[in-house]
């Protein structure tokens, strides 16, 4: 993990909590990823980059992908002020068809994520994906 010098342990603990709480919120579903974006969140995925909003990318990951477990490694966290910087890879193991069993898919990713009443919630992320896993 790396922060900046000015970084605050409480504050890299809530980040290292938020990130976990994505990662049970993308085996949960829609309603559990949603809460976790700020209303302006926007994602980008997909072999063209897609850009969506928070509904339609979460609505997107849930009804094309649905993942069944979700793991991260390597988490690297940045901190300035309010705002939060995270990479790290995701493996998932993911339903593309229900006749088949969950494919693993792997994915770097790279999340803004800011600071609210609220808690720490997800502003941007960028995607890129790779099949299959190596």
């Amino acid at each position: 993990m790396t922060t900046t010098s000015d970084t605050t342990t409480a504050a890299v603990q809530a980040i290292e909590q938020a990130e976990a709480a994505w990662l049970a919120a993308l085996v949960e579903g829609e309603e559990a990823l949603i809460p976790l974006m700020l209303d302006d969140a926007r994602v980008v995925h997909g072999p063209v980059g897609m850009v969506d909003d928070r509904e339609t990318w979460a609505r997107f990951h849930v009804t094309r992908r649905r993942s069944v477990s979700a793991k991260a490694t390597e988490l690297d966290i940045t901190v300035r002020g309010n705002t939060a910087v995270t990479t790290c890879f995701h493996e998932m193991h993911t339903v593309l068809d229900e006749n088949l069993p969950p494919f693993p898919m792997q994915e770097t990713v790279t999340k803004v994520w800011e600071e609210t009443a609220e808690g720490w919630r997800l502003a941007h992320m960028v995607m890129g994906r790779r099949f299959p896993p190596v």
